[in-house]
């Protein structure tokens, strides 16, 4: 065992004793007695996580090529930058990565006990058990891992200096991405650690604790999603920023839990509603996380996914697939383990709390239609639809696991649009019903639909364009200038804290909306070569020297080709060649840039090349891009692989929007006067006045 496999193993005996002492230890000691050494393990657990994490770090930035982690994932003549983002490049060294900002979450909890006299202690107590239980079990898995193992003089004796990093991750986004990802996955263990403690003590201001860390993980999770659609879009060269890939779509569920999660905390807080659901989505998220995070474990399940990290993708059929990883990799084993328990207790944990939950009488049904219309029913409605929308995900893609990637994305991309459509008609309702009255907000929202399904199947018969935009837009469009409108009336006289809570939801709203409405028009009306000119020219089209390709309103001259000798290597990766491609661009027939330099590199192996590395060229405009790749034929021609790409800066700004507006809410209700008085328990008397979101509601509504 190295010092790196000590640290993990003490760790885990510090974070076993911490959920120990607030367990079992309750009824033998001192309240006092308990609360100073869970205090002391705790915070020792994040001390020796953060060192187990310095040590692994030190390793890369030295290249210490001992350890086959670092032997694997490095390479003596890396940069400082990507040595040290090698730390996360593989699974295990990004499971100590999580762990650590959970042991970040727990420590930051520890401290602030104190200066939360409205909770109870029991609620403490019960918060940094569950903590620290699934810390101690992730440490487990982590040790299994066998983070610090040595490389065997073999592979040394053939690659002393490191079989390197893949040259496809050595981008900047390969140095944010997985950080931020993996901070909004351990921030979500707050929410289910609150949820189990509310569960089991009954503490009424649990939302003080489960809220702040549940929008931070948001925040994270939305910035985790953005940064791996740029890196996509920009570096990776595949054609675009989402593919409903099943990594990116399990990605997505997590943030749709969390977002349907939000929504009840708000209502739970200012009414004490949602007493059973929103504690439930609390655990899903995290539930959520671990299956998102399986699935990139084991994306070999499905047969189209691009990003495979097991070989379970030699098996025959998904179910095989699936018995192959459980087998062979005892971490995805206690992923997957670990996720069905969480599961089942959160269900049970919901189940026992809705029994004992007092049934009240209902409301008399309403006269009309309309009636239904409240801020109850309207958040009730939208959390039904996040949830169902993540239940069609989901099985979507188990029935997808022997498909095609592009009939994946063909089924993933139109049925999803129905859900997306009728999300922004319940949120256009939402947020326009106090301006405009019931009636009128209802009969807003069934023209939508109608004007959706009428629009779409006219296009559809006539085959002019795309029907998906036809029945997204009027729904994603009203619902741009509704949030924008809300937006508009968010300023409130006397404070400008009260005015930035007030604007938070609807900056995320106007945001969502946009990065919809940039979604069905960039991934539908994209032109390709010829399209202008009503050929059927396919995307990739041969072009020789001195020859040009038209694009839409822009045109690509091919103007050079030069194949220069390379000695570049990257750890086992031997650059042997890079082909250079010269092309001037046209715009409505005038020289908008020349000379530009596209390079492929390529490396030898048995006598024949193989590219290394692709770049994607990009010609950015205020409403498309210009988007090209060439694949070299021979010294007088390429394959250009060319097209336009519609309304991307403003899918950007949503996504800038989304993390604004939540940033903002966040910023602003960190700012609120916290009320420290408390029943005789601590906590189980609501305080007056409570401690409660002011203002808006995450939906942007005010109560009735």
């Amino acid at each position: 065992m190295s010092v790196g496999d000590y640290l993990i193993a003490l760790a885990a005996v510090c974070a076993f004793g911490v959920a120990f002492v607030r367990t079992v230890g309750a009824s033998r000691w001192s309240r006092e007695v308990i609360s100073s050494a869970a205090r002391i393990l705790s915070l020792l657990t994040f001390a020796i996580v953060s060192c187990a994490l310095c040590f692994l770090a030190y390793l890369f930035m030295t290249s210490d090529m001992s350890y086959l982690y670092v032997w694997s994932y490095s390479s003596s003549d890396l940069s400082s930058l990507y040595k040290l983002s090698g730390v996360w490049a593989g699974a295990s060294g990004s499971f100590l990565l999580w762990i650590w900002f959970m042991t970040l979450v727990l420590a930051v909890e520890v401290m602030l006990e104190p200066r939360r006299s409205y909770l109870t202690r029991k609620f403490h107590a019960l918060f940094q058990a569950a903590a620290s239980g699934i810390i101690f079990v992730f440490l487990l898995l982590l040790f299994g891992m066998d983070l610090f193992a040595g490389t065997n003089e073999f592979l040394l004796a053939h690659y002393p200096d490191g079989w390197g990093m893949a040259l496809i991750l050595q981008t900047p986004e390969m140095i944010v991405h997985p950080p931020v990802v993996f901070a909004g996955y351990a921030f979500c263990v707050a929410a289910l650690a609150a949820a189990v403690s509310y569960y089991l003590s009954g503490d009424r201001n649990w939302f003080m604790v489960s809220l702040p860390w549940a929008r931070l993980a948001w925040i994270f999770l939305t910035l985790g999603i953005g940064i791996g659609a740029v890196w996509a879009y920009y570096v990776l060269g595949w054609g675009g920023y989402w593919a409903w890939d099943p990594v990116e779509t399990a990605s997505l569920i997590p943030w749709l839990i969390a977002t349907a999660f939000l929504h009840t905390q708000m209502r739970h807080s200012r009414k004490s509603e949602y007493g059973v659901l929103s504690p439930a989505l609390g655990m899903l998220s995290f539930v959520a996380v671990l299956f998102a995070t399986f699935a990139t474990r084991a994306g070999g399940i499905w047969s189209h996914s691009v990003h495979v990290f097991d070989g379970g993708q030699y098996e025959d059929s998904g179910l095989d697939r699936l018995v192959y990883l459980l087998r062979g990799d005892d971490t995805v084993l206690g992923l997957f383990s670990v996720m069905i328990l969480m599961l089942a207790l959160s269900i049970y944990l919901a189940y026992a709390k809705y029994s004992k939950t007092p049934r009240f009488e209902e409301p008399p049904e309403p006269e009309k239609l309309s009636g239904y219309i409240s801020d109850r029913n309207n958040m009730l409605l939208m959390v039904a639809l996040l949830l169902v929308t993540c239940a069609v995900m989901l099985l979507i893609m188990f029935k997808n696991v022997d498909v095609s990637q592009s009939d994946n994305y063909d089924e993933l991309n139109s049925k999803m649009s129905l859900f997306f459509v009728v999300l922004m008609v319940s949120m256009t309702i939402c947020l326009v019903w106090k301006m405009l009255g019931k009636d009128i907000a209802l009969w807003l929202g069934i023209g939508l639909i109608a004007a959706s399904a009428l629009v779409g199947s006219v296009l559809a018969m006539a085959d002019v364009t795309s029907w998906l935009v036809g029945f997204s837009l009027p729904s994603y469009v009203v619902a741009v200038g509704a949030s924008a409108v809300r937006l508009a009336r968010s300023r409130v006289a006397g404070s400008l804290r009260k005015t930035f809570h007030s604007a938070g939801p609807h900056i995320v709203h106007l945001g969502v909306a946009l990065i919809l409405v940039s979604y069905v028009v960039s991934s539908e009306l994209q032109q390709l070569p010829g399209e202008i000119q009503g050929d059927s020219e396919p995307a990739a089209s041969v072009v020789h020297l001195g020859e040009e390709l038209s694009v839409g309103d822009f045109t690509i001259v091919l103007t050079d080709l030069d194949v220069r000798v390379e000695h570049m290597t990257s750890g086992s990766t031997v650059i042997s060649e890079a082909r250079d491609a010269t092309f001037d661009i046209l715009r409505s027939g005038e020289v908008i840039r020349e000379d530009v330099v596209v390079t492929d590199l390529y490396s030898y192996s048995m006598g024949s090349a193989e590219v290394v590395d692709v770049e994607v060229f990009i010609y950015k405009s205020a409403l498309r891009d210009l988007y090209f790749s060439f694949q070299w034929l021979n010294e007088t021609s390429v394959i250009l692989d060319a097209k336009t790409v519609p309304m991307m800066n403003a899918l950007w700004l949503g996504l800038l929007l989304v993390v604004v507006g939540i940033s903002v809410r966040t910023l602003a209700w960190q700012l609120e006067p916290k009320n420290t008085e408390a029943g005789p328990q601590g906590g189980k008397m609501p305080p007056s006045p409570k401690p409660v979101e002011a203002d808006a509601e995450q939906s942007g509504l005010r109560p009735s």
